[in-house]
């Protein structure tokens, strides 16, 4: 409802509408975490590819089908030039993730979000899935944004973390930082969360409470009714993006206590 979405020095909240249809594809893609509802049931996957290269590059329907099959194979999609006529419900749920990388990867954007890219996949999957998005990046040189409730999958390809509680950014540091010693009972809680080979047989943490309804975020610090570190200053005043140290923001008026307090993930 306010504020800035600013992409290499443009606010794309202030582009016309053609702007924007220039710049989505072609210098920044989007990975859904539904392939099988994002990917069109009446159309082959190589149509669905293709069609990047007709609208945004002009190619006739020939060359777009072989660059969709050379996306198939970058993507490690198995006889991929005899798959391209298949259709969407015909793949497996990480072959049709895959698909919707090859798509994302199509015109090479600059920047990349990947909303949940693993979800509904077995761990085995999931792995693969994340080996590949990082290859790619690093073989294209692009910029990754990873949006997901999965910690394992951030610490293995995110270099900065940012920590959102009720639609508010309230930790961001480099991905280590946050691991050795998070300077918000949220992340804490977050990473309290996650089952540890060392504490084998011990009861798994859990967060107190529920998230708050958004239409009625509770005054004051969003968390202070499930935070265990909540004083009087946290039901009334919301706490600001404080600066731990030069790398690293906290909004919590007892980050130096919850620092004090962490022991190491």
């Amino acid at each position: 409802t306010g504020g800035e979405i600013l992409f290499q020095g443009r606010d794309l909240l202030k582009l016309k509408e053609e702007e924007r249809r220039k710049v989505r594809g072609a210098e920044m893609a989007m990975i859904f975490q539904d392939a099988l509802s994002s990917l069109n049931p009446v159309l082959s996957v190589g149509e669905q590819l293709g069609e990047m290269f007709t609208v945004h590059r002009g190619m006739s329907r020939k060359q777009a089908r072989s660059k969709a099959i050379e996306l198939m194979e970058r993507v490690r999609i198995p006889a991929a030039a005899e798959r391209v006529r298949d259709y969407p419900h015909q793949f497996s749920g990480g072959m049709r993730q895959r698909i919707m990388i090859a798509m994302a990867l199509a015109l090479e954007p600059a920047l990349i979000i990947a909303d949940e890219p693993t979800t509904a996949l077995d761990v085995t999957v999931q792995a693969q899935v994340m080996d590949l998005l990082a290859e790619l990046q690093r073989e294209l040189g692009m910029g990754l944004i990873l949006i997901t409730h999965d910690l394992g999958v951030v610490a293995d390809v995110a270099d900065r973390i940012a920590v959102m509680y009720a639609g508010r950014i309230v930790e961001t540091a480099p991905v280590h930082d946050i691991y050795k010693a998070p300077a918000h009972p949220y992340t804490k809680g977050l990473l309290d969360s996650i089952p540890r080979l060392d504490q084998k047989g011990s009861e798994l943490y859990a967060i107190k409470g529920l998230p708050p309804n958004l239409m009625h975020i509770p005054p004051g610090c969003a968390f202070n009714p499930r935070c265990p570190m909540a004083q009087d200053i946290c039901r009334t005043e919301v706490p600001p993006l404080a600066e731990v140290d030069a790398d690293r923001g906290s909004a919590c008026f007892f980050w130096r206590e919850c620092l004090d307090g962490t022991d190491s993930h």
